[in-house]
């Protein structure tokens, strides 16, 4: 994401983890040591990363070919009908599983097999979760997918990937992936119906950077690009190449979803920080919701039938918020303690 404010990274041995910013400011403090980014973007090895991007365990995961599917590993016990909330923990390079229900829950499960760096997650009908990996494993960029109550991933795809920051599945099982590409000329990756074999791309939105992806109840495609210092959400019928420019009215944009009755949730990261809900053919907000702690928010997920929302909070927050939906009423913390909460996905699926 970029924005016309700097925020302050810190880079470390095996994980680059992110620094306290000024959430008032728009030339924050840099701490010593630190490397000085445009909001939302850093440069790391030569490569740019989205914001909060590019954590790593240190070590060195290997796939056993492309796009392959595997075996099941350890698992953790999900109860018929348990409703449960997924957090990329990105600076521990690993998944956390929660309860819906409960305040400053511990994890019931954490997930770090064939994870290096996880950005933004998402979950299909059948309960399966993608996770979109930003940093490369044995050379290759991954989403990988675990099947409920999976510690391992039953399936990795990598075709036609370029840092994927996050992904969606439509009902007929057709998987989009947003590429961010280090900030330059990014694309959506489309396997129809999970065809690898027909694989295509969306690459319309000229020198855009894909960020967020989300469907909405009729299967229609939105995705966030950013671009010039800004960012800007197109809408792809299902099947179709190009896309039109919603042109919503945010600036430094996070994560995105689609509510069941087309309102459009957006994510912005700064000036001011907060949730945005675009009503289906408005280009401005009707409601604008502060951050409950003033941290910036990134990625989110809405629960089944949208009752609920779950907003991740990072930097000098880093805590995952239950919100009421469509109220937005604060609830309560879910969790808290992350190093970087760059993702949150909800089971089961919203629609």
């Amino acid at each position: 994401m970029t924005s016309k404010f700097s925020h302050a990274v810190v880079v470390g041995v095996s994980a680059a983890a992110l620094a306290g910013c000024s959430m008032n400011s728009a030339s924050p403090q840099q701490p010593a040591a630190a490397q000085s980014m445009t909001a939302g973007v850093r440069t790391l090895n030569t490569q740019s990363y989205p914001l909060g991007a590019y954590g790593s365990r240190g070590s060195n995961i290997s796939l056993r070919g492309q796009d392959v599917v595997r075996g099941n590993g350890p698992r953790y016990a999900v109860k018929k009908g348990a409703k449960l909330v997924y957090v990329s923990n990105l600076g521990n390079g690993a998944i956390d599983v929660y309860d819906q229900k409960g305040k400053t829950q511990q994890p019931i499960a954490t997930i770090t097999d064939g994870i290096l760096g996880p950005g933004g997650l998402t979950t299909d009908d059948k309960g399966n979760l993608y996770v979109s990996d930003e940093g490369q494993i044995s050379g290759k960029w991954t989403v990988e997918v675990y099947a409920p109550g999976a510690t391992s991933p039953t399936k990795s795809y990598t075709t036609d990937l370029s840092s994927p920051t996050d992904a969606v599945v439509a009902k007929d099982g057709t998987i989009y992936i947003a590429n961010f590409n280090g900030f330059s000329n990014g694309w959506v990756t489309v396997y129809p119906k999970g065809n690898v074999k027909k694989e295509y791309r969306l690459s319309d939105y000229q020198s855009g950077a894909p960020l967020s992806v989300a469907v909405d109840k009729q299967q229609n495609l939105y995705v966030m690009y950013d671009y010039n210092q800004s960012s800007a959400v197109n809408e792809y019928a299902p099947g179709a190449k190009t896309g039109t420019n919603l042109n919503l009215a945010f600036g430094s944009g996070g994560g995105i979803q689609v509510d069941p009755a087309g309102n459009i949730i957006i994510a912005q990261q700064l000036d001011p920080s907060e949730f945005l809900v675009f009503p289906p053919g408005k280009t401005q907000p009707s409601k604008e919701i502060p951050t409950p702690s003033g941290g910036e928010p990134f990625n989110f997920a809405l629960n089944y039938k949208a009752k609920l929302l779950f907003g991740a909070e990072y930097f000098s927050v880093n805590q995952v918020d239950r919100f009421t939906y469509p109220s937005f009423k604060v609830q309560y913390i879910l969790a808290n303690g992350f190093n970087n909460p760059s993702g949150v996905a909800a089971a089961p699926y919203e629609f």
